[in-house]
């Protein structure tokens, strides 16, 4: 293992965007974290964690501390059980546990990103969250130098949130244990899978685990740019979370509002509905970065497409969904500075 100086971070995220590290490193085994993260305290440097850099904008002026790359991997079934290296590719334990008859794995499939970030950020989709399907996360506790277990209550789930995004830094995840369900029933309660489904559930029949992860990959390629070609992370803010009093009061203006029902008291709006039928943005265009034509929640960067360009943008919506619905957005993609 090495630590290198000076390397580019454009190279090791989806967004193709991103100065220089100071220091880099890339780690395979827990004794090489301890020892890169001893490396960061004598330096007095903070650190980033980096695993498919799916999910992140790094600035255009780096970052001036220690970038691990962690790339512990390792998939293995136990009891009921399935542990899984932080460094293991997240579509490859999905396509693992599809493989292998588990259930709840299929609606989170062609999510691009590394299994040590799904707990951080809690990732969901079609009806599905990680916090769903995690028994435990196995972490360094940077403080004490220590590795703890922390319970799936521990973790502090949310939407698009966990205990690690609220103690950031504290906690570096190197692997997680899931649930290995091999009984159960797959969740096609989703719009756009009862769609995609719609035959099957005229004639009661249910589609197995194979066939809604290939529902899941065809609907989200038809929807979403490929980020292999693409700069991009996917999309971009979280849905908001409003008060009953709050959409009721949108409802009057926008009668067509779709909406989901998050608790007794809130209420989640898709706000690629909001950007698109209300702000009008798709295909808007800042510099090298545009709102994506077919879904107005991601925004994709052209060539040589610059942070600066991607945060000015962003904050056009921002102000735009503020200024027509009140509501102010947050972003999901970690701004890195």
């Amino acid at each position: 293992m090495s630590i290198q100086e000076h390397i580019s971070l454009a190279q090791y995220t989806t967004f193709k965007i991103g100065g220089n590290a100071r220091y880099f490193c890339s780690v395979d085994s827990e004794d090489e974290l301890i020892e890169v993260v001893q490396f960061a305290q004598k330096k007095s440097v903070r650190i980033l964690i980096l695993g498919g850099g799916s999910n992140m904008l790094i600035s255009d002026k780096g970052f001036e501390g220690l970038v691990i790359k962690m790339n512990i991997k390792g998939i293995t079934s136990h009891g009921g059980h399935v542990s899984v290296g932080a460094g293991e590719m997240w579509d490859d334990l999905v396509a693992y546990g599809v493989n292998a008859g588990m259930y709840g794995f299929e609606n989170l499939s062609a999510i691009p990103g590394t299994v040590g970030a799904a707990p951080v950020q809690n990732i969901g989709a079609y009806g599905t969250e990680a916090s769903q399907l995690i028994v435990s996360v196995r972490a360094l506790d940077t403080q004490t130098m220590k590795f703890i277990e922390l319970s799936n209550s521990e973790c502090v789930f949310g939407y698009r949130d966990s205990l690690f995004k609220h103690q950031k830094g504290r906690y570096i995840i190197t692997s997680v244990i899931f649930f290995a369900h091999t009984v159960g029933q797959v969740n096609i309660e989703y719009k756009d899978l009862k769609e995609y489904f719609k035959k099957e559930i005229e004639h009661k029949t249910t589609p197995n685990s194979i066939q809604v992860r290939n529902a899941v990959i065809s609907i989200r390629a038809a929807k979403l740019p490929d980020w292999k070609q693409w700069g991009t992370a996917g999309s971009f803010f979280k849905n908001p979370i409003v008060s009953q009093a709050k959409f009721d009061d949108l409802k009057k203006t926008y009668p067509d509002l779709p909406h989901f029902v998050e608790s007794d008291t809130n209420i989640k709006i898709p706000l690629g509905w909001i950007l698109d039928k209300i702000c009008n943005v798709k295909g808007l265009k800042h510099g090298r970065v545009r709102v994506y034509e077919k879904q107005a929640l991601v925004l994709v960067s052209e060539p040589g497409a610059t942070a600066d360009e991607v945060t000015s943008l962003a904050r056009i919506l921002i102000d735009c969904v503020k200024e027509k619905t009140g509501i102010e957005i947050e972003g999901e993609v970690e701004w890195v500075n």
